[in-house]
């Protein structure tokens, strides 16, 4: 049971819903949205588990996401609606942070590589029935696949799936606020990328984004080490 708990909010729910949402929302604004997961990890340690937050992870998250949104502001004014595909965004986020903080207590194979297996087989399954509801038998949707689609599903299949092992293996081994940091990470390495590979020209807040993120990476990571612990 709590694999198919984790399967559902994690790859069903949190993925799942992120990527319908992301069909008519910008992906800038997707980002920024996924960044503030720490703080939903940190209010649902806090509601389950009665976690108290060390001020420097605090303040680590508060840099990050501030980095973040330097980052990838376009200049091109601030703000944007909050529409159907926003709200898809955020539920999808809330129930990756809501597994992402109940996964430290939910009995689970004490081999990550078993466990992580099974929750995306059991992600898969209730991913397949869904999608003979909503679109029928999946033989003629397989028939018209191209040489790309096959392509990206092997290369989410070894690629997302060694990912995934590596996020089920930090929940067991790591503090769940310090895991989610690569939410305010990936997208600094995204810009970063797309300059060095696509030659994408560097967004106007980038000397500033980038060291807010890593300050507020290195505070989320080490902050208690930096500072002490503070007594409870």
């Amino acid at each position: 049971m709590s694999a198919l708990f984790l399967g559902l909010f994690l790859l069903i729910l949190g993925n799942g819903l992120v990527s319908v949402g992301e069909r008519t929302v910008d992906s800038y604004i997707a980002a920024i949205i996924i960044s503030s997961t720490p703080f939903c990890v940190a209010f649902f340690n806090r509601l389950l588990f009665g976690e108290r937050l060390h001020p420097a992870r605090l303040l680590g998250m508060f840099l990050g996401l501030a980095g973040v949104v330097a980052i990838l502001w376009k200049g091109e004014g601030a703000g944007f609606s909050v529409g159907p595909g926003v709200l898809f965004v955020i539920a999808g986020f809330m129930a990756w942070g809501f597994a992402t903080s109940a996964a430290r207590k939910l009995p689970v194979h004490a081999d990550s590589v078993v466990n992580s297996g099974i929750e995306m087989t059991m992600a898969g399954v209730i991913a397949l029935a869904g999608s003979v509801v909503a679109y029928g038998p999946p033989g003629a949707a397989l028939a018209n696949a191209t040489p790309v689609s096959w392509l990206a599903l092997a290369y989410l299949a070894v690629f997302g799936g060694s990912a995934f092992y590596a996020y089920t293996y930090l929940l067991a081994n790591e503090p769940s606020i310090r895991v989610v940091s690569y939410s305010i990470v990936n997208p600094l390495i995204a810009v970063l990328l797309g300059m060095a590979v696509l030659g994408e020209k560097p967004v106007p807040l980038l000397w500033l984004g980038a060291p807010a993120i890593l300050a507020g990476l290195a505070l989320m990571l080490y902050g208690e080490k930096l500072f002490g612990k503070r007594a409870k």
